[in-house]
């Protein structure tokens, strides 16, 4: 973790001046030559942000929305859809439940938001993760999508704030060394299937994580969902023909 521990998180004044999140007019300009016009967005979807999750000066709009707003901003006739599921969808459930609705919307990119619910599972089986990913994206590159994403999450051992004793630092570092494995295992599973990973552990560094977590388990603030929004936009700018 980075910073004092004992001090209240520092955040800038506003999302319009934190270098970390999209500056205004940034997504429209970026995603202008931007060329999926149907985009579907599988695992979890936030449409309302809880009042403890609000950090002020940055909006309580999810990283989901907001990357649907900045790209029907740049193409109004984009069409995007949030597959229909609960909360904290493994990858297993979500191949299972929201799959279907991918295919039958017929989307060009699929944003697919992961690995949460496999850090917490009792029994982390990386061999899952892969033949359930792999079956993701096998169906989706076999339909109409061109292209499709894989973001996995913030430093999860982050997300309960310092460590109160010995016990709760043991936790944290098991989190945090799964999910290393789990990332490593993210990005050669999308390499292979010519798939985009943002992994935003790395998009973390040098951020305070108690300005990126809100209230609840594994609940972001709304800094970051702004965060997470920029890097999937600036990555689907960089990503495009």
């Amino acid at each position: 973790m980075t910073g004092d521990t004992h001090a209240p998180p520092r955040t800038p004044p506003t999302e319009d001046d934190d270098p970390r999140c999209l500056r205004p007019g940034e997504a429209v300009a970026a995603l202008a030559p931007a060329p999926w016009r149907r985009v579907v967005i599988l695992g979890e979807h936030e449409s309302r942000l809880a009042r403890a999750a609000v950090v002020p000066g940055y909006r309580p709009v999810s990283w989901s929305d907001r990357v649907s707003g900045a790209l029907r901003a740049a193409h109004p006739d984009l069409a995007c859809r949030a597959a229909r599921g609960r909360k904290d969808l493994s990858l297993f459930e979500m191949r299972s439940r929201q799959v279907l609705d991918a295919l039958v919307f017929r989307g060009d990119l699929a944003l697919i938001s992961c690995g949460g619910p496999e850090l917490r599972q009792t029994a982390f089986d990386l061999d899952s993760v892969e033949i359930e990913l792999s079956r993701i994206l096998d169906s989706l590159r076999s339909a109409t999508y061109r292209h499709a994403v894989v973001i996995s999450p913030f430093d999860r051992s982050t997300a309960a704030g310092p460590p109160a004793d010995a016990a709760s630092a043991a936790r944290a570092d098991t989190v945090r060394e799964r999910q290393l494995r789990l990332v490593q295992r993210i990005a050669l599973v999308t390499l292979h299937h010519a798939a985009q990973h943002i992994d935003l552990m790395r998009h973390q560094r040098g951020l305070d994580p108690r300005t990126l977590w809100a209230p609840g388990p594994g609940r972001l603030s709304s800094r970051g969902h702004a965060v997470a929004a920029a890097a999937v936009v600036r990555a689907l700018a960089r990503r495009q023909p």
